[in-house]
């Protein structure tokens, strides 16, 4: 009976602790979810500020030497004269990046970044920069193969650019000796010069070689195929001489010309020897697909800028003769009044 009362009176004290601690749990309960939502609030925000800005999604972190590499491209990109926003500039910088990390495993890796920091102010001086964002597009997708060719292709050695600048030499040699043949009225002065000042420009980028066509030696099968092609040309270099005025360059008035870079004889080389350059592209380099995509993109932009263009044009045409029609009828008008006038009583 004591033990009855005892439990009696304990029952409303173990009650009383289970609704404290209910409370307790009831009371933590809003701080635990709260506590989450702000969790998720941070991840969330972490991932929209990923893929909004790579520096925040750039993954694994960039070796020292590239990150060298890449502070010298920026600094060359940022104060040479572009029409890129500063938007565009960045993406192209982290397209390099990007390449730059994927490849870090790449043996001579410190090597390979030392030719891209080298090469790169030479190749950007020379590339064409347009406001247009199709056409920054196909220079983003062109950097990005140099940079995945160099990152992937063999490190050429001390033999293999020796090699290669002699290939440069004897195709340099061969074209110019065929164009003296061809033209025998050329000034063979200025056929040397035109000859040297290419190969110069051959070798520098021999020294960095950043484009594909001067990472790697030719086979002779590639060197039979380029002098072949140079041969079925020679059509296109007549087409080159009458561009420059024919046989105007070779007489003697022209020896005054004072820069030597003007003379037709030099220029008719050196634009013959872009055409050669522009088959050893063809023969030696094969671009990747996404190239093929942003080159077939721009294609079809430039075809819409210049509809455009051209419907303008026409309707200046015809607001012009709308504004002619217009004052002629005006002037008509105006003599008939001043007619009618004169013959009034």
């Amino acid at each position: 009976m004591v033990a009855g009362r005892i439990r009696t009176l304990e029952q409303p004290k173990a009650e009383a602790g289970a609704g404290a601690a209910r409370g307790k749990r009831q009371q933590s309960l809003p701080m635990l979810i709260g506590f989450t939502l702000i969790g998720l609030l941070v991840v969330s925000a972490t991932i929209v500020l990923g893929a909004g800005n790579p520096a925040w999604a750039q993954g694994p972190a960039e070796p020292n030497s590239l990150a060298q590499a890449l502070g010298a491209i920026r600094a060359c990109v940022a104060q040479s004269p572009t029409p890129w926003p500063p938007a565009w500039q960045n993406e192209y910088v982290e397209t390099i990046r990007r390449v730059g990390i994927a490849h870090r495993d790449s043996p001579g890796y410190a090597a390979r970044l030392e030719i891209l920091r080298n090469g790169f102010a030479s190749y950007w001086e020379a590339v064409p920069k347009s406001d247009q964002r199709s056409l920054f597009e196909v220079r983003q997708a062109e950097i990005r193969w140099y940079v995945e060719n160099l990152m992937a292709g063999e490190l050429p050695s001390a033999s293999s650019r020796e090699k290669l600048r002699q290939q440069y030499k004897n195709l340099v040699k061969y074209a110019t000796d065929a164009l003296l043949t061809q033209f025998p009225f050329l000034d063979p002065n200025q056929v040397r010069l035109a000859q040297a000042d290419h190969l110069r420009k051959c070798y520098r980028l021999i020294e960095s070689p950043l484009l594909p066509t001067f990472l790697s030696p030719f086979t002779q099968a590639q060197v039979d195929q380029l002098k072949d092609r140079w041969t079925k040309l020679r059509y296109a270099r007549v087409d080159l001489w009458r561009q420059l005025g024919g046989g105007a360059g070779t007489t003697a008035t022209k020896t005054s010309v004072a820069s030597a870079n003007a003379h037709p004889d030099y220029l008719l080389t050196q634009r013959s020897l872009d055409q050669l350059r522009g088959q050893i592209w063809s023969v030696i380099a094969s671009p990747p697909d996404y190239y093929r995509d942003a080159v077939s993109k721009e294609r079809t932009a430039f075809e819409q800028r210049a509809q455009s263009q051209a419907e303008a044009r026409a309707q200046e045409r015809r607001l012009g003769v709308a504004v002619w029609q217009t004052e002629y009828l005006s002037f008509l008008l105006g003599a008939l009044l001043e007619t009618a006038q004169e013959q009034e009583p």
